[in-house]
Formats: C-alpha cells, structure tokens, sequence
C-alpha cells in the first residue's frame, strides 16, 4: 500500500470539500440577501447594497450565535464524552490481559507519535468491535475500545485500530469536527428562525385590518423562505461534512499504517468487523451523537460519516475478496512484548543532520513505535506502576526534575519537605536510583506516560504540583533547557484542565512578526550548546539563516535578555505559528544546536520538549537502517 500517496490524496479531497462548505455557507447567505431584497424591493432592486449590508450581517449574526451554541455542547473534553458513551476507566493496575495489552499498546503509542499519555478507556457493554478518540486536541483527549474490539482482536490489530485513532488526534480531525458541527448549528439556526417567523406570521394571519394581514404575509414569505433555505443548506451542509468525515478515515488508514507499517493489522480488525455477527454496533444509546469518531459504522447512507467497509478494506488490501476471504472470529493471542534484552541493542546514540528534525516527524514511524516498544519492555517495573497513579507520577516528576549537582540537590530536597507530603517524599526515595540509572532518551518518554495520572490530581493537589515543580527548577537559579521545557510541556497539557485559560491567540501566519521572539530561543540554544563567543555567534547566524534574510537584521542576545520569564513568553507568542511556520522555526533551532555538524541524544531531547511546547509533537529519533 503506497500510504503517502493515499494521505495525500486524502488531505487533497478534504481541502476541495472544506471549499465546498465554505461554498455552500456563501451560497445561503446569497441567498437569503436575495430573499430579503426581493420582499423588501417587491423584486425592483435585487443588488440594493444597504439590503445586501443587512442581509450579509444578519445572517452571519445568526449563524454565529448557532456556531457558539453548538460549540459550546461540545465542548466536553474526550473524557466527558468516553463516560457520556458509557466508557469505563482503565485502572492502571488491572489483571485483565486483554485489558493489558491494551494499555501497553497505547503507552507505545503515545511515546511513538511524542504526544501525552491519554485517558483509556473500555466500553465494557459493548460487544461490537470499535473504537474511538476523542478531545479537542492533546491537551484533554481520550482513547475508549469496546470489550469486543479486546476479545477479538489480535495484539497486531489492536494496535492497527489505535493507531487509527491516534492519527485522528494527530490530524486534527477532532478540532476540525468541532468546527464543521458548530457552523452546521449555526445553519440550523436559520431554520429555526424560519420556523418561528412562520408561527408569528400565523397568529397575525387572524388580524382583520390589511396591516395587519400584510406584515403576516410578509412574516409568511420570509419564515417560508428562510425555512427552506436552512433545510436546503443543512441538506448539503451534513452531506459535505459527512464526505469530508469519510475523506479523513482514509486518511487515518493510512496513517496507521504508517505508524506500525503493517497493512494487515488495521486490514484484518476490518475483516473481522465484516465477518463478526454484531459488526461495529454500538447500543448505547448516546453513542449516536458521536457516530463521527468512531472506528467503524453501520450507517450506510449520503450521511455515512464511514466509507463503507469493503472500500477501505481493499485500499489497505487490494486483493480481498469478501466471498472467500475467510474473516476470523477467534479470541486474540496472548500479547508479546518486546524483551529488556531487545531494548539493550535496539537503539544506539544517534547523529543526525538537522534538516532531519522535521522530515522524520512526517515520515517512517515504525522505528518510534518498535522503539517505544522495546523502551517499556526495558522500563524497571517500579516505575512503569509509579506513572499509572497521580501519587507515583508526582514522585516521578519531582525526581526527574533533581539536579545533578549534589548542592543544587540538597537543597531542592529541603524544599520539597517543606512543601509536600512525606509520601511523596517516600515515594521519590523508592524510586530514585531507577530514575537516576535512566539514559536521556528515556526521561521525556517516562514524563509524556505519567501526564494521563497527574490530570487525575484534585485541584488543590495540581497547586502543590506546580509550586514544587516551580521551586525546583529554580534552586539553582541557573538555566537547564531540560528541566524547563519539561515544566512548559507539563503545564501546557495539565493547565487547561484546572486553570482558566487566556484568549487563544490568533494564528500567525506571517514569520516577520515572530523573529524578535526566534532570536531568543535562538540565542538560549546558541548559549546552552556552544561555549566559546565565537562558537555562539556562529550558531546563532547559522539557525537564523534557515529564518531568512529579515533575521539578518537580529544578533546574539547576551544571556540577560533570554533568561526564563523571556523564553517563556517567546515560547508563547511561537505557539500561535502557522504549522509551516513551525516547521521553519523547529529547523531553525535544529541549526543553531547542530552549528558543530550534528545533534546529540541530549540535544535531540531538548528540541522535542520545544516542539511539544509549540504543539508540534515530534517522535523520538531512533537509528533507522
């Protein structure tokens, strides 16, 4: 299967159809212009631009406030809406091996793609096989799985099946959804307003003088009209949506194998959806309204939000044959994971050129996922336990953020008695010597696996989590890019649950506006990698060059001016960047870091940590033959 060339040809067709959509809210808003012109006019002046003006911002009016509404019901973060559906959570300690292997697939998964580690769910009623993501994007979304989707799937298709839902996430189809439905509301809207224009004209049709008779008639023909125009408009508003829905499974397909490059694992979870006697049915009776993220649907219809099995199975297998293909129903095989001994020779340091940065992040990602494989087989089982409860990730986060110098240490553990519990402090202790025994590679890995545990703290818990975290990386008041990308990445993924969030800031699509903000991180890099002035001039100039000529203009700031309070809001302002813009950004910090002809295992962890902060997620880099 060429699945470059189908994720391609996916985003292509989704891009023609988001036109269409846009298309088709023109089209109503044209039309209702010439709706209102025509009974304001009586027909004499159709392009009357005052009727236009009105026309234009009335019906924007409308179908702003129904996009809000809309929004706003769904609003709900992935975990809300896995209950909604009757989702169980996963506990972290479960005997279960179906329930086992589940989570470890979507641990490896989680560390392959560079994103947090997810709510997980299972749908424990539900026999059918399917599965679904949810979330408006890393932040608060979750995985669920049908107890079905356990019971028959092997290991390889279980993995085929998440990894589909991952590529949703990582695709943004979730935020996009929110966004189709929430002008599809808004459409809506101009129905409803029809109908009840409709029932006023009505009850004024009983008025006896011809004033009244005739503002009735003229509430009639403008309910009547607006009425048809909003069923028009939903019509091919849920066709196109639904097209575009249908667009983006291929595209998931495709991406999954792209991630586990293993056509067959996805391939047969849709063979045996086929063959197995209650298909992808969902019985609760909420699971309707989310019928758009699921795996797999039965609905087969001009609103199918799913191509129809048969298509997507030949895509990913031309030579299927439905008659005789023999479609398996039998229970999964015990999962097998990869061994610690595995993971000693599985990856090596790498060095890698910093154009690699960003074209990696889009390509093979079968390497990241047998590499996060063979890193949790090697994870000391205290900590792989630690990460999966709120306690034990705290333990987890406060000791990976300890320095290594034995004074900076001594006093962060001072200040940490002062400022949590002795069981933390116990905790720490237990697991101390794993953390401290951890190569590089390992740390980031570990902190994205306990991001799912620490989004279960309570509110007062998260405000003792962020002083400590805060405390430390400030004990010895010097920079480590490590300790505070880590921090950036961390709050970035737990704050939106439990502190009010600012403004999102709009996209920025132009570079120019971003330089002042790309030569303090440019300068911190050039700093934190180089020790001699030359030396950090030199990558400073060599990573601005990948900015352009405009970054001429900008030196090398002295370490004053790019301390922690400057990178941070840099970092902020850099996250509103366009994804191409990003992209420039990431190669251009890769540039200055590698000015010396390569990157380092440290310094590759330093700019995924950026990249996550920037919600570019980048895979882990493993040597790849």
């Amino acid at each position: 299967m060429d699945f470059f060339a189908r994720q391609a040809q996916a985003r292509q067709q989704t891009g023609r159809l988001l036109f269409l959509y846009a298309l088709a809210v023109v089209g109503i808003i044209v039309a209702i212009h010439f709706l209102s012109a025509s009974l304001i006019t009586k027909g004499e002046d159709l392009f009357n631009p005052g009727i236009a003006i009105l026309a234009i911002a009335g019906t924007l009016a409308v179908i702003l406030i129904g996009v809000g509404v809309g929004k706003a019901s769904l609003s709900s973060g992935g975990r809300a809406v896995a209950e909604m559906c009757g989702g169980r959570p996963l506990e972290p300690g479960t005997s279960d091996p179906a329930e086992r292997r589940y989570l470890n697939v979507v641990e490896e998964m989680s560390i392959a793609s560079g994103t947090p580690m997810p709510a997980v769910f299972v749908l424990e009623e539900e026999e059918g096989i399917n599965a679904f993501a949810a979330g408006h994007n890393t932040n608060d979304y979750a995985v669920a799985v049908s107890r079905g989707c356990l019971n028959q799937l092997s290991r390889d298709e279980l993995q085929g099946v998440v990894a589909h839902e991952f590529s949703h996430i990582l695709n943004g189809d979730m935020s996009r959804n929110i966004q189709l439905t929430g002008w599809l509301y808004g459409i809506m809207g101009l129905a409803l307003l029809g109908r009840v224009l409709f029932e006023i004209a009505g009850r004024s049709g009983r008025s006896r003088n011809k004033e009244g008779n005739q503002v009735a008639a003229a509430f009639f023909a403008f309910g009547l009209g607006l009425l048809l125009i909003g069923w028009i408009g939903q019509f091919f508003a849920r066709a196109i949506q639904a097209a575009i829905s249908r667009q983006r499974e291929h595209l998931a397909d495709a991406s999954a194998v792209q991630f586990t490059r293993n056509p067959s694992g996805i391939a047969n979870a849709l063979k045996k959806i086929a063959g197995y006697p209650t298909g992808s049915a969902v019985a609760h009776p909420r699971a309707s309204a989310f019928s758009h993220m699921f795996f797999a649907s039965a609905l087969n219809s001009l609103f199918a939000t799913h191509p129809p099995l048969e298509e997507r199975i030949r895509l990913l297998d031309p030579q299927f044959n439905p008659e005789i293909a023999e479609l398996a129903a039998g229970g999964a095989p015990a999962s097998g994971t990869a061994s610690a001994a595995a993971f000693a020779g599985a990856t090596r340091p790498v060095v890698i050129q910093p154009k690699e940065i960003t074209r990696r992040s889009h390509s093979s990602k079968s390497a990241q996922l047998k590499h996060a494989a063979h890193l949790l087989a090697a994870l000391p089982t205290p900590l792989s336990v630690a990460v999966q409860e709120p306690l034990g990730a705290t333990a987890v986060m406060y000791t990976l953020l300890l320095g290594t110098n034995g004074t900076v240490r001594e006093a962060q553990i001072i200040r940490l008695k002062q400022m949590t519990t002795p069981f933390v402090l116990l905790e720490m202790n237990r697991l101390q010597s794993h953390i401290i025994a951890l190569p590089t590679r390992t740390k980031l890995p570990l902190a994205t696996l306990a991001t799912a545990a620490l989004r279960r703290l309570s509110p007062a818990q998260y405000v003792d989590f962020r002083r400590c975290v805060d405390a430390l990386i400030e004990a010895d008041s010097a920079i480590d890019l490590f300790e505070y990308a880590l921090k950036k990445s961390l709050c970035r993924h737990l704050a939106p649950q439990f502190e009010p969030q600012p403004p999102r800031l709009e996209t920025q699509n132009r570079l120019a506006p971003l330089l002042p903000d790309c030569a303090v991180l440019l300068s911190l890099l050039a700093h934190l990698g180089h020790n001699d002035l030359q030396a950090q001039v030199a990558a400073f100039q060599t990573g601005g060059g990948i900015l352009g000529p405009e970054f001429d203009s900008f030196a090398l700031l002295p370490l004053t001016e790019c301390n922690l309070a400057q990178v941070d809001a840099a970092l902020d302002h850099l996250a509103a960047a366009s994804d191409p813009l990003k992209h420039t950004i990431l190669e251009a910090c890769a540039t200055a870091v590698a000015s010396d002809d390569v990157l380092h295992e440290d310094e590759i962890e330093l700019l995924r940590a950026i990249g996550d902060t920037l919600d570019y997620p980048i895979p882990p880099f493993v040597q790849m033959d």
